[in-house]
């Protein structure tokens, strides 16, 4: 919603403060990640894309929402790739800071 509302309010200042706390806490989270064990794939924009062998989600889900209290986040968990970005697509129709795990079906977190 911030950058909606800088763009439709015309204010670049705004949107560029909120770039900026955007990839900070893009780059607070994958360094994170990698300190509990995550291969990550990518890191940039607003968006992180990791592995790891054995996980558990909730905790990883904590770790991303409690990064940041200006920011919402999302997550999508799968074993592949492609549902995962689908998972991703799952959660985000569903509202902020909310997972979604697909894996035979869709299941919500929040």
């Amino acid at each position: 919603m911030k950058i909606e509302k800088s763009f439709m309010n015309n204010d670049e200042s705004s949107l560029q403060q909120v770039n900026k706390h955007v990839l900070d806490s893009v780059q607070s989270i994958t360094n994170q990640l990698v300190a509990e064990g995550y291969e990550i794939i990518f890191s940039g924009a607003d968006g992180i894309i990791c592995k790891k062998k054995n996980f558990e989600v909730q905790p990883l889900f904590h770790l991303v929402k409690n990064c940041s209290k200006e920011i919402s986040f999302s997550m999508g968990v799968s074993p592949s790739l492609c549902d995962a970005f689908l998972a991703l697509r799952y959660a985000k129709s569903n509202g902020k800071d909310t997972a979604a795990i697909h894996n035979l079906g869709f299941s919500l977190i929040r």
